[in-house]
């Protein structure tokens, strides 16, 4: 068994901000997309967001919200009695979970990161006549349907990628 201390030596900054980070990307994937979809990502946020594990130097570490708030639960998760599969996005989002008892099943990533790039890749294979972006300065969600659009987020963003290069030429 896994000691609880341990278990919780994940970056507690670091995991927030992704976590946050996760959840909203989740969300913005919801928009547009299908009643069916939208239940697969509910329950991809559920094996993630709340009841992720990932490895890390080669130890299983909780990162899910529900696992760290619930003693309980995060000694049931790092004990022999669940089942733990690798985390795979197609295979999770079909995955029944409990909301009643602690969990049968819990997904484990190779890294915290490997669990964000496989959301992110699964939400990208979401049908949807557009995309979404999140503006943190104004607080809105921008709808990316069209080319011109896209254009000028892109432009955007290199010229924030030459400030930061610009910022890092003078650091260094």
């Amino acid at each position: 068994m896994i000691s609880i201390a341990s278990s919780l030596t994940l970056s507690l900054i670091t995991v927030t901000s992704n976590i946050l980070l996760s959840s909203q990307n989740i969300g913005l994937a919801s928009l547009g997309a299908t009643e069916e979809e939208i239940e697969k990502l509910s329950t991809l946020y559920w094996f993630t967001v709340e009841f992720g594990l990932c490895k890390q130097h080669g130890e299983i570490k909780a990162f899910g919200a529900g696992l760290l708030s619930s003693y309980g639960e995060l000694i049931h998760a790092l004990s022999d009695e669940p089942e733990l599969r690798e985390f795979d996005s197609e295979a999770a989002a079909l995955q029944p979970y409990q909301d009643q008892t602690y969990q049968p099943v819990y997904f484990v990533s190779e890294s915290f990161s490997d669990a964000k790039d496989k959301l992110r890749k699964y939400a990208a294979n979401i049908k949807r006549p557009f995309s979404v972006k999140y503006n943190p300065f104004s607080k809105t969600m921008e709808v990316l349907d069209n080319p011109q659009k896209i254009k000028t987020f892109l432009d955007n963003l290199k010229d924030d990628l030459q400030l930061l290069t610009d910022a890092l030429d003078v650091l260094s």
